[in-house]
Order: structure tokens, then sequence, then C-alpha cells
């Protein structure tokens, strides 16, 4: 009876403390509710009416919201591309002049004085042989280099006096740069502006060079017999060789270097979508110890295994990654750098939604994939300052990454690591601190909840 007794004291108590909580409009009762039937209203339907209200104000929210990003973020990326060709003399292109006499001397001061790029004298001390010319372009240490070549002035003279009908004036300079460096740089801005200004300066010094050659022997038939036996030094008698040390010659890396990031930032947004809805589920039952141990290890296990699968698409598609390494070493370190690019996009999302919660992670996820793609669409010499961060996002250094494994160019994969990692590194130790301040609220009340309840407990009959 005793215990009944207490069972009944303890029955009445929650009776009283539910009650407190029931509302006391009688709006809010279930009589007042509108009688509605499912898969029988048309949305205009008086009996909707909450409902519509309630439709108007979630749509009407998200598109303000949609607005306010769309306005804060898509104008960074279009200032990314909107004056690129303003900036075009940031693009350098060294002037090596091997000939020293009147060719050498007429074109090099003629390409500084140049405009488009920004074209810069170098001594033949500092770069003995065009093969040190090329790997210094390779090295980016000039976006191109025109080399003229050893000799051009007396070459050209010789073939005049001679009558040589096999002169190839195409031979007198040579122009180096890397297409696969940028490609978008490189066929928009380096070869159009190279060619046109380079272009027009060995025609006006092939022009000067033939009339005063003809002044020079006015009256002398010989000479203009002989002139007229090799019309290759007459016309073009001075001109240019493209040679690109690395050709961007496999157009699937298109779908590698940007677009294919994106889709690696969204699989990584996937991941941390589903994470959260398992985590909602099993957060409450894990000490805190633990829940922070499945935060950082499950998201960077499924990276692991996705991302490996990621860069598998790229087999059947023949893409090359024998470029710098074997083939093999060369598929098996992009895979891993590619796990390292989404971890590293991943745990970004993973500390975000610890902040603004799911409801609002796609709003996130537009700013970070502009913040990236704007430093990767074209090289920062050609975009305003404020984009000169690109050097610390995970696409730049993804993209750079790729660059060196399939088309071997500048070799920078050590420090485009270890910057990939400072991103994990940063992301677990935010995520960490997030997750314990977030956590230790809801720890907190649940404390004071069982408190109570304990409390409650106590209530005498």
């Amino acid at each position: 009876m005793a215990s009944l007794h207490s069972s009944n004291a303890t029955v009445q108590a929650a009776g009283v403390k539910k009650a407190a909580w029931r509302p006391s409009d009688p709006s809010a009762s279930g009589a007042d509710k509108p009688n509605l039937k499912k898969f029988s209203h048309g949305f205009f339907d008086p009996e909707m009416a909450a409902f519509r209200k309630l439709a108007f104000m979630i749509l009407g929210k998200a598109a303000v919201i949609s607005i306010l990003v769309m306005w804060s973020c898509l104008p960074f990326y279009w200032g990314s591309v909107w004056k690129a060709d303003r900036y075009s003399n940031k693009l350098t292109v060294r002037v090596i002049d091997r000939d020293g006499a009147a060719v050498g001397q007429s074109v090099t001061s003629g390409m500084l004085a140049q405009t488009k790029l920004r074209y810069f004298q170098s001594y033949v001390t500092e770069f003995p042989s065009d093969a040190v010319v090329a790997k210094d372009i390779v090295e980016e240490g000039a976006w191109a280099a025109i080399v003229i070549q050893p000799n051009v002035t007396a070459n050209l003279i010789a073939a005049r006096q001679s009558g040589n009908a096999s002169y190839d004036g195409s031979s007198a300079l040579q122009v180096y740069y890397t297409q696969a460096r940028q490609e978008s740089a490189v066929n928009s801005y380096l070869l159009p502006y190279i060619q046109l200004e380079l272009g027009k300066v060995v025609a006006n010094v092939s022009t000067r060079s033939i009339a005063q050659y003809l002044a020079t022997n006015t009256g002398n038939a010989t000479a203009v017999a002989l002139l007229a036996q090799a019309p290759t030094t007459v016309h073009n008698s001075v001109y240019f060789t493209l040679t690109d040390i690395r050709p961007y010659d496999q157009p699937v890396a298109q779908a590698i270097t940007l677009v294919g990031l994106i889709q690696l930032l969204i699989f990584a947004f996937v991941i941390t979508m589903n994470n959260n809805a398992v985590r909602e589920i099993i957060a409450p039952y894990l000490t805190n110890r633990s829940y922070l141990a499945y935060r950082i290890v499950a998201p960077l296990t499924l990276y692991s295994i996705v991302s490996f699968f990621y860069a598998m698409v790229n087999l059947p598609f023949k893409v090359d990654f024998g470029a710098k390494y074997s083939y093999h070493n060369g598929f098996f370190l992009w895979a891993f750098v590619l796990n390292l690019g989404m971890a590293s996009l991943g745990l970004a999302t993973e500390f975000m939604i610890t902040i603004i919660g799911p409801k609002f992670m796609p709003f996130f996820l537009i700013p970070l994939i502009i913040a990236n793609v704007s430093v990767v669409s074209l090289p920062h010499e050609l975009q305003p300052w404020i984009y000169r961060y690109g050097p610390a996002m995970p696409f730049f250094n993804l993209g750079r990454t790729v660059r060196t494994i399939i088309f071997d160019t500048k070799n920078q994969i050590g420090m485009d690591i270890g910057i990939l990692i400072a991103w994990i590194v940063v992301s677990c130790c935010t995520i960490t601190v997030a997750t314990w301040l977030f956590r230790r609220k809801g720890v907190n009340q649940h404390r004071k909840e069982v408190g109570e309840y304990e409390s409650d407990e106590t209530i005498p009959a």
C-alpha cells in the first residue's frame, strides 16, 4: 500500500507538472483545428490559409537570403575575370639577345617598347643556352621568353649575298612558353599578344633590313640577282617560332582542374549532411570524448574511400598520370592529394554545420565554391590584388598538383600538401572547440532536467 501510495503521488506530481505546460489559448486546442482531409484540398482553399501563410513565409525568407548571398558572392567571381585584359601587362616575358648585332638590337628595343605584356631584358650570361631558358620558363621564372638566336644578322646578310634559297627566317627567334601552366591565360592573353606585338616588331625589322640592303647595293646587278634567288630573305626575313614546352595536350584535364574540384566539394558536402543526420541520432548517447572522436574520424574515413573512387573516374578516360612520375606513382599520388583536398573542404563544412546548422548550409556552400573557383579560373597576375589569397585555397593547390602530375609543370607538390594539411588541422581544432561549446550547453540542460526529475520524485503525497 505504501508503494502504491508513493506511485500515485508521483503520478499526481507529474500530472501537475504536465498541466502547467498545457496551452491556455483555446485556439490552440484540437477542437479549433481546421477540418482538413488528406489529398482533398486545393492550395487556395480557405482551409489551407494557415499552411499558405507558412509556405509563403518560408519561401519568402529563402528567396531573401538567396538574393543576399547572390549579391554578396557572385560579384566576387565576376570581378575575378572582369578586367583581365587590363592586367595583361603583369605577364612577364624575357627578351634575350644572343645576336648582339643590328637585328638583335632592333628586336630587343622594339619589344621593350611594347605595353600589352611586361617585357624585360635578360643577359646571355644568365641564360647561356636555350635549354636553360626552357627550364626557367617551366620553373615559372617568367611566362614566356623570346630568344634572338646567335648570328642572326650575319646569317641573313650571308644568305642574301650568296642567294641561299633555303634560308628560313623563322629560325631567327625562338619563343618559349608553357601552355599547361594556365591554359586560359596563355591562350587568351599571352600568345595572342606575343604574336601581335612580336609580329609587328619583326615585320618592321625585316622591312628596314631589306630597304637598307637595297640602298647599299644600288646599281649592283649581281647583288640584286642573288637576292632574287633567295626570296625568303626579302619577305619575313626575320621571324619567330613558337615552342610550347609543356603543352596542354590532355583536354580531359579540364574536368579535373576546375569542374571536377567543384564536384569534389559537393561530394564532401553530401557526406557532411548525411553525417549530421547520423550524429543527431547517436549524439545524446555518446560521451564527449567518443562524440568528438566520431566527429573527426567518421568523415575522414569516408573521405578516404570516396576520394579514391573519385580518382578512379579518370582511368577510363586515359588521363596520363606519367608525365612527371611513373603512371602508377602519379595516380596514387593524385589519389592521396585528392583525399587531403576532400578532407580540407569537407571538414570546413563540418565546422560550419556546427555553427549555423543544416538549414543554412546550402548558403555557406555557395561562397565556399566561389571563393575557391575565383582564384583558379585565371592566374592572380590577371586579377585585382584582393585575389592574392589564392595560393592558400584548396582548389588552387589541388589544381597546381594535378598539373604537375599530368603535365610536368613546376613541382610545388610539397607546398600544396602542406597547405592542405594545414586546412585539415585547423578544421579539426575548430570542430573540436565548436562541438565542445555547443555540446556543453546541451549537457548542462540535460543535467538540469535530470535534477528536476529527481526532485519531482521526492515530492510528498
